[in-house]
């Protein structure tokens, strides 16, 4: 496995777990988590995105 997909690999599972504890979070009625949960999910998404749109950009040069 490359490092590219390793790191694709844990933003995705850090993702899942965010998304999952928000929705554990809306059935506790925990607002702290629910936004700790939306941070995480957010900043892990984007460095995905952002890391995709890098090694797109290399590949084509």
């Amino acid at each position: 496995m490359k490092k590219e997909q390793l790191i694709f690999l844990l933003c995705a599972i850090f993702t899942t777990i965010a998304i999952v504890g928000i929705g554990i979070s809306i059935s506790l009625g925990s607002t702290l988590v629910f936004s700790l949960s939306i941070f995480i999910a957010t900043i892990c998404c984007g460095v995905g995105f952002s890391l995709r749109k890098k090694l797109t950009q290399e590949s084509s040069n």
